[in-house]
């Protein structure tokens, strides 16, 4: 069956979770209130990016109907931070898109660039044309697309070449600009949301495609001031749509992806103008970190994917070849998920949603089966033939090891739901990869605020946990950014 696109009214949006809800923001920074023992070691600063603002207000007096976004990835985007000192968390969040807001209730029209269905009530039976000429990108403050990228300032990036600059301190907005700003010939448009770092060299590793239809990696030096750009490489393959890179400790992965925007339509939203390319191969693209050279090709089975999870060098000690291995979310069948995201679809229990496979050792977040925190009913997919209830998304935080095939599992009690992507932080001095602390937010059962979670990294069980003021959106992404000194001696990329 194929996926459900549709515009949902704000009827239908209230049977969404309370994370799929406008939450606010929280600009002076609050001490939480914290159960069990946070580690003394931890120190720094954890970021997440999150949708905070679903209806938007298109008059100053209420006399119109609200803008409804439409889709998981189009939250206007609300920036949360916890730092830890002493074993004590603090909290503050701030919205990135107040001028967005401001400008929309002025002009009775939410004028930012989206992913799905156009979100203005008034025009959702008609394409309205300077919507239509702007459909064809994406906005940097789609909460699903942002992930926060350097350290020197807090800078949030999506797919596509715009980069905005937060104050550390405050979270307050500074401005916009495009990678172009750094160094000209980073001109042109892409952008995968994830561009990898490499601590130990101070780089960053992305893609764009220039003016002229011409696929590039580059690698950028941003621990030095000003920001420059070290390599830039052209790929011999067309043009693609990629959410992020993989790197080893010397190498720079591009993965292919058989995915491709069709602009031949520009009324349509992005969801629907990327295209699945049937049969074609996807193709690993290998270049030096030190020079940019392409060293490998390879090419693999169909599928596509968002995420890339781990890439590692590893050398065989009995021939003494080197191996790379890349692990990725990958998705396979005839067709794109990206409109299984649509709140149409979200709530119909009978349409399709599409999960990737994993196979190897990772930290991830289970599907859907959990309680359905502050909706009015329970939503429902499908799942192995039966009709099960999965409101809350994700269920749980699962960590699997591939080499001996064992898993653990951590679910939230007493109603808690919602788990977001996991971010490991390893514990300064460990050897063992998992010797440290996973951190997710869950939302409790009446769907009024969310917490902060420590699972141990071994074990996965609950050590500590802090009371957020307020409500997480829904949004996958975040970084830990460590204090200076936490991490000297040891091996990070």
């Amino acid at each position: 069956m194929p996926p459900n696109v549709r515009y949902c009214s704000e009827e239908e949006i209230q049977f969404l979770p309370p994370y799929f809800k406008n939450t606010g923001d929280t600009p002076e920074p609050v001490l939480c209130r914290t159960e069990g023992r946070w580690p003394e070691w931890l120190s720094g600063t954890f970021v997440r990016t999150a949708g905070g603002f679903w209806s938007v207000p298109l008059s100053e007096d209420g006399s119109k109907p609200d803008a409804q976004l439409q889709h998981f990835f189009d939250g206007l985007n609300v920036l949360h931070k916890f730092e830890f000192v002493g074993g004590k968390v603090t909290y503050q969040s701030r919205s990135t898109a107040d001028g967005v807001i401001q400008k929309a209730k002025k002009s009775g029209f939410l004028h930012t660039l989206i992913f799905g269905l156009n979100p203005n009530t008034a025009l959702r039976d008609a394409q309205d044309p300077c919507w239509a000429r702007l459909g064809s990108q994406a906005s940097i403050r789609a909460a699903a697309f942002t992930s926060i990228i350097l350290t020197r300032e807090l800078i949030v990036g999506t797919d596509f070449n715009a980069l905005q600059i937060l104050d550390m301190k405050t979270l307050e907005p500074k401005r916009i600009f495009t990678y172009a700003a750094i160094d000209p010939e980073l001109a042109g448009y892409g952008i995968c949301a994830h561009p990898p770092k490499d601590r130990k060299r101070g780089h960053i590793y992305n893609y764009l495609i220039s003016d002229e239809g011409v696929m590039y990696i580059f690698a950028m030096d941003y621990a030095s001031n000003p920001a420059k750009l070290v390599w830039k490489t052209a790929l011999p393959c067309k043009p693609c749509y990629i959410h992020s890179l993989a790197i080893s400790s010397d190498y720079a992965i591009f993965v292919r992806n058989p995915v491709h925007m069709d602009t031949s339509d520009v009324s349509k939203p992005v969801s629907q103008m990327l295209t699945l390319e049937t049969g074609e191969s996807t193709i690993f693209y290998v270049l030096d970190k030190n020079t940019g050279s392409i060293v490998a090709t390879y090419k693999a089975a169909h599928f596509f994917f968002f995420h890339s999870v781990n890439a590692y060098d590893y050398v065989d000690e009995k021939s003494g070849l080197k191996t790379i291995h890349v692990d990725l979310s990958a998705y396979s069948g005839d067709y794109c998920s990206f409109l299984d995201y649509n709140f149409s679809n979200l709530l119909d229990p009978a349409c399709p949603f599409a999960l990737p496979r994993l196979v190897r050792y990772v930290w991830g977040v289970l599907d859907g089966g959990g309680p359905a925190p502050g909706s009015l009913v329970p939503l429902g997919k499908l799942g192995n033939g039966v009709d099960i209830p999965c409101p809350a998304f994700t269920s749980g935080i699962v960590k699997t090891d591939w080499q001996t095939g064992k898993f653990l599992a951590w679910r939230p009690e007493n109603g808690e739901s919602a788990p977001c992507e996991p971010v490991f932080v390893g514990r300064p001095g460990a050897t063992d990869e998992d010797d440290g602390i996973v951190l997710t937010i869950v939302i409790n059962r009446t769907g009024t605020h969310s917490t902060l979670i420590a699972l141990d990294g071994k074990t996965m069980r609950e050590i500590a946990r802090a009371v957020m003021p307020q409500v997480l959106g829904f949004g996958p992404h975040g970084s830990f950014i460590e204090e200076p000194g936490l991490y000297d001696g040891m091996k990070l990329y």
